[in-house]
């Protein structure tokens, strides 16, 4: 499948080998793209991005001196909001190609046509599998291994990018801040060692005096015997003193916390939605919920979006189809702001009664795709026109 070459286009040898695997050596951990999903800060936050993005309802538009008119019948809503291959589920798809973004800064997918021009599937491809080139004003890519290996020009290929320096490749989010994840990496390396027999001191065992060797045999037989929750009997004026946690232990401990709070910054995700609720309340977290929607999940909806209409469409249709990932749903709130939200959009005349129904995923029932308009808010001339027939009759 090398359509670079195909259509005419002569591809130079790439200088750049694939990505590997290897990883950077930070704080003493080796941080990759594989091992920085064992930290648990970077898999939540990687994890909720993909998964609430891979949610979303998806719609293809036309805009029209009417306003906006739903494609549900054309080929490319079919492809991104039900099957975008015949191999995956449109869930499963999203939430890889985001969870190469958020992981890689970088996500691609080919794009297969049919005969017509219009995109038939869409292949996911991992992201250590591709290398990106430029050649003046052309970008080609090509895929190392597998069923699609080859050289591809950009038409052919979906490719969604976090923050670039170039405008070509994504910064990689997990190389560009591997101190942090290894920092979060050895925090938990730490607390499981400290919390083993090795790595945590109970209590020791002290005496004015020297022991002997028989006498320190018995005291010995005697704690093990005791076993790890037992009280031993200790013998020849020994007593036992308890050991708490040092302050550096706890302060090592409490990295943890801080390597959250980078993760949260990394992938701007809530605290609160990565389980780490030592400032939340619940008016807050209602608010970070909204602030999650609005800058972690909005720009990346975006950039899906302006992706998609760029290379599924052709120029003509481009110009006036838009695709819309729909974020409605996550910024209704708890029940009690939802029917608060659809009460104002029914009385205020913006949303029919059905409409709201078809969002809580009830049937349509005749006689509710009327507006409800409030009597006191209407045309001056609307108002003037009834009165008048109100009289003559």
């Amino acid at each position: 499948m090398d359509l670079a070459k195909r259509r005419g286009y002569v591809v130079a040898p790439y200088s750049s080998a694939i990505p590997t695997l290897s990883g950077i050596r930070a704080a003493g951990q080796t941080v990759n793209h594989d091992s920085a999903l064992t930290f648990t800060g970077a898999y939540a936050a990687i994890s909720i991005k993909a998964e609430n993005l891979a949610s979303l309802p998806k719609h293809v538009y036309r805009r029209t001196e009417k306003g906006k008119q739903m494609l549900s019948k054309h080929p490319v809503y079919k492809l991104i909001h039900h099957r975008p291959n015949s191999y995956q589920t449109d869930f499963v798809f999203w939430e890889y190609l985001e969870a190469s973004v958020a992981g890689w800064g970088n996500g691609y997918a080919v794009i297969e046509r049919g005969r017509d021009g219009y995109p038939k599937e869409l292949h996911p491809i991992n992201p250590a599998e591709m290398v990106v080139r430029r050649e003046g004003k052309n970008v080609f890519y090509t895929v190392g291994s597998g069923t699609f290996s080859g050289n591809y020009l950009a038409d052919d290929i979906i490719h969604v990018k976090l923050f670039t320096k170039d405008g070509i490749m994504g910064i990689d989010p997990i190389t560009y801040h591997a101190q942090a994840i290894g920092i979060g990496l050895a925090g938990q390396q730490f607390a499981s060692e400290y919390f083993t027999k090795k790595g945590a001191l109970r209590g020791v065992i002290e005496t004015d005096g020297e022991l002997g060797n028989d006498q320190y045999r018995k005291v010995a037989e005697r704690i093990i015997q005791s076993g790890d929750h037992g009280t031993p009997i200790l013998e020849y004026g020994l007593k036992y003193k308890t050991i708490g946690i040092s302050p550096d232990a706890a302060q090592a401990i409490q990295t943890r916390l801080f390597s959250i709070q980078d993760a949260s910054r990394i992938w701007k995700v809530p605290v609160s939605l990565l389980a780490e609720h030592t400032h939340s309340t619940f008016t807050n977290t209602e608010q970070q919920d909204i602030q999650f929607v609005k800058y972690g999940l909005r720009p990346e909806c975006k950039r899906f979006e302006t992706e998609l209409e760029t290379k599924l469409f052709s120029e003509g249709e481009s110009e006036t189809i838009d695709i819309k990932f729909d974020l409605s749903g996550l910024l209704r709130g708890d029940s009690a702001s939802q029917a608060n939200w659809f009460r104002t959009a029914i009385n205020g005349g913006y949303m029919s009664r059905n409409e709201v129904r078809e969002q809580l995923n009830l049937d349509r029932v005749d006689g509710l795709d009327d507006f409800l308009v409030p009597s006191n808010m209407t045309l001056s001339d609307l108002l003037e026109q009834f009165n008048t027939q109100k009289n003559g009759k």
